[in-house]
């Protein structure tokens, strides 16, 4: 009787690609500051209601920004969005109020 030999293992070389599963699970993602949104939202009625609410929106903005830089969250491009814009918004109120109705 002749006995069959086991088949050879197959081993992959140590530099060969190495694929992602695709079936792993998704990394969460960090949330967004609140604070940003809000800033953001705020300067963007601000431009709306024409109200001398640019500094507040610029000032939430800042907050939010400072926020998601020290803890690592999303929305420092809301914050900064709502930082030109409240701080535009202001521009605009002091154009109208002083220079346009003096």
């Amino acid at each position: 009787m002749s006995s069959v030999p086991p088949p050879p293992e197959k081993r992959w070389p140590s530099d060969a690609p190495q694929i992602p599963n695709p079936y792993a699970p998704v990394q969460p993602r960090a949330p967004f500051s609140k604070a940003a949104i809000a800033g953001f939202i705020i300067s963007c009625v601000g431009l709306f209601v024409f109200a001398m609410v640019g500094p507040l929106g610029t000032a939430i903005s800042g907050l939010g920004f400072r926020r998601a830089r020290e803890r690592g969250l999303r929305g420092r491009g809301l914050a900064i969005a709502g930082m030109i814009i409240g701080v535009a918004d202001f521009a605009f109120y002091l154009i109208a109020r002083y220079l346009l109705h003096p």
